[in-house]
This record gives structure tokens, C-alpha cells and sequence, in this order.
């Protein structure tokens, strides 16, 4: 039985490090900022959709590592890899933003910089070199950081409560 729960954990670190690193591939892949802006309230709407889209793959994630833990194929990984779309999410985001406004983020040129500044926001590092500069972008970084407090810190406690609790039978 051990090695076999070793192989599952394995394939589950594996599936969710594959996930991460196509999501990353596809994020800089994806035309971002090459099309004009349709209006605002289509950004708005795409970008609730998408806020909401990525929660509910964290929450699902969440609820399925809660529930199941390393059992039935879920694990902490994929709470992880979720995680990580929603920082790719945001860098998306904030590169389009980006290249639609040129000032709104100070130093944001390209989608490394982007996926920096989302890293830095999520992490909580905030060296301050790349910073958001209009009153958009600040509402921007202000709920990706209201994000990170609510789905982040959720993450933790199922995480934390489920490592403290002793494995049952």
C-alpha cells in the first residue's frame, strides 16, 4: 500500500506541475493587448467571469482536497495549480491593461513583468518597482488583493486544518 500511495502523489504532483506549466505556455501564447478595447463594461463583465470561472475552480479544489484529501486523486497540488490561474488570470489582466494604457502600471512593458507584479501582489512581496500608477489599475490590484486575502487565506486553513487532523482508517 505505501508505494502505491507514493505513485498516487507522484502522479498527482506531476499532473498539477503539467497543468502550471501549460497554463504558463498558454498565458504567453494568448494575443493579449492586441485587440482594441470594445468598451468597458464588456472589460468589466469579461473580467468578473473570469474572477468568478477561477474561484470557483479554487473553492472546487478546495472543498475536494477537504473532503477527500490524497484519497481519490486530489490533492494539495491541484489547490496549488489553482492557485496559479489565478495569478496567470491577473498578469493576463494586468498586462491587457497594460497595453491598452501605457502609464497605468509603472514599468510593465511585457508579460514577464506582468506575471511578476501578479506573483508580487499574491506573495505579498511588493518590492514596488512595478506598481499600479491609474486610479483603474489600483481597483484592479485592490481586488486581486481582496482575492488573495479571501481565496488564499481559505486555502490555508482547509490545508492547515486537514494536515493537523490525524489520518483515519
Amino acid at each position: 500500500m505505501p508505494g502505491r500511495s507514493r505513485k498516487k502523489v507522484l502522479i498527482n504532483l506531476a499532473t498539477a506541475l503539467g497543468a502550471v506549466a501549460l497554463c504558463t505556455v498558454v498565458y504567453y501564447v494568448l494575443p493579449i493587448g492586441q485587440f482594441g478595447l470594445v468598451g468597458t463594461v464588456n472589460s468589466v463583465v469579461l473580467f468578473a467571469i473570469g474572477l468568478a470561472a477561477i474561484s470557483s475552480l479554487i473553492m472546487m479544489q478546495v472543498r475536494r482536497f477537504r473532503l477527500e484529501g490524497a484519497r481519490h486523486g486530489s490533492s494539495i497540488a491541484g489547490v496549488v495549480a489553482a492557485l496559479y490561474l489565478a495569478v496567470l488570470f491577473f498578469a493576463a489582466v494586468y498586462f491587457g491593461l497594460s497595453s491598452h494604457d501605457p502609464g497605468s502600471v509603472a514599468q510593465l512593458r511585457t508579460k514577464t513583468d506582468a506575471l511578476y507584479f501578479s506573483l508580487a501582489i499574491t506573495s505579498t512581496v511588493g518590492f514596488g518597482d512595478v506598481h499600479a500608477v491609474s486610479q483603474f489599475a489600483r481597483a484592479v490590484a485592490t481586488v486581486h488583493m481582496a482575492f488573495n486575502i479571501g481565496f488564499l487565506a481559505v486555502a490555508v486553513a482547509v490545508v492547515r486544518v486537514k494536515a493537523a487532523r490525524p489520518p483515519g482508517p
